[in-house]
């Protein structure tokens, strides 16, 4: 008997496709896959510039990903983002997550965000009244006592908090040797202004924009208070970590290449991508310091521990979560070794 070499090719193809579901007859092309649409909680800070360049340059769908941003507060993502409902958080460290993680919740950091890093600009810090600096009134942590400083109740469990108190510490003081006032950043602006607040801790674009009223100094940096510490992460829920740790890997391949993009600087294409995506005016970018993101990604786990600590001493954790519960470093790794074979 004779077989036709088309048909002897047809026939391997039908085997191909009973076996792996990825083959067509001869001559007819291969139908693109869909896109894997991710949900990815982002604001328009500062701290997201690595996802809106993503976004923008492409990386996202080089990786056959459909990115949609999500707004949403980190604490309030936690519960969807473990049951799949969202898939990515671009979070801020707090007391919620590693409660979360402590009770077996779905949830990973997987590559840093944002930290504070020593030999950079200052992105977050302290603000004061100038007038109390510049009259000698405020050499010191320790002439805070009885000053008014900002800072919610609500927030004293969170990285806020943290950063306060540890200031504090250092002119031997705690919360009680102040008077708490809730004033939000926009408010500050005029309340530096009235002399109704003494002191604020934030980050940019308010520093700048505080500074700029001619009110407020910048008194101390957050590197001086807590240096390298990991303020900033992404984090993964079930979807990825284990529903499709694939997409997971391509959607860090995308955010790392947009990093290395936003670590050339305040380049004209950077300038206006967050332009675009913060509303920010470009001479107020130009202006103020941009985050610092690590060069492998990896995040600083001894001061999460830290922070962890600090958090169980206070009683606003229960538990204590441990590394293996809220540090997944192999997506990182993954995009690390693609982005550092794609350069060679």
């Amino acid at each position: 008997m004779i077989i036709n070499v088309e048909e002897w090719a047809l026939r391997g193809c039908l085997l191909t496709l009973l076996l792996l579901g990825a083959c067509a007859p001869l001559g007819v092309e291969q139908p693109e896959p869909e896109p894997v649409k991710l949900k990815v909680v982002s604001l328009s800070y500062l701290s997201y510039a690595p996802f809106f360049i993503a976004q923008e340059e492409g990386y996202f769908a080089e990786q056959g990903l459909d990115v949609e941003f999500v707004k949403s507060g980190s604490e309030e993502a936690v519960p969807p983002l473990a049951q799949g409902q969202l898939d990515v958080l671009g979070g801020t460290i707090s007391t919620a997550l590693l409660n979360a993680m402590a009770q077996g919740a779905d949830v990973r950091f997987v590559a840093d965000r944002g930290y504070i890093a020593t030999d950079s600009c200052t992105f977050s810090g302290f603000l004061a009244r100038r007038d109390l600096v510049e009259g000698g009134e405020l050499e010191s942590p320790a002439q805070l006592k009885g000053r008014r400083v900002v800072m919610e109740r609500e927030e004293m469990a969170s990285m806020d908090g943290y950063r306060m108190e540890k200031l504090l510490k250092i002119g031997g003081l705690t919360f009680d040797d102040t008077e708490l006032v809730d004033v939000s950043l926009p408010a500050q602006l005029d309340a530096f202004a009235k002399g109704t607040i003494d002191l604020s801790s934030t980050s940019e674009p308010w520093i700048s924009r505080l500074v700029n009223s001619g009110h407020a100094v910048l008194w101390m940096t957050a590197q001086e208070v807590i240096p390298d510490f990991q303020m900033l992460v992404i984090v993964y829920g079930r979807t990825l970590l284990k529903d499709n740790p694939d997409a997971g890997r391509r959607f860090m391949v995308a955010y790392r290449k947009a990093v290395q993009q936003h670590n050339e600087g305040k380049t004209e294409r950077n300038l206006e991508i967050l332009a675009e995506y913060t509303g920010l005016d470009q001479g107020l970018l130009k202006q103020a310091c941009w985050p610092s993101f690590r060069d492998d990604g990896r995040i600083n786990v001894q001061s999460l521990l830290d922070f962890q600590n600090w958090a169980m001493e206070k009683g606003y954790l229960d538990n204590p979560a441990t590394e293996e519960q809220f540090w997944d470093p192999s997506f990182v790794e993954y995009a690390n070794e693609v982005l550092g074979a794609s350069s060679q």
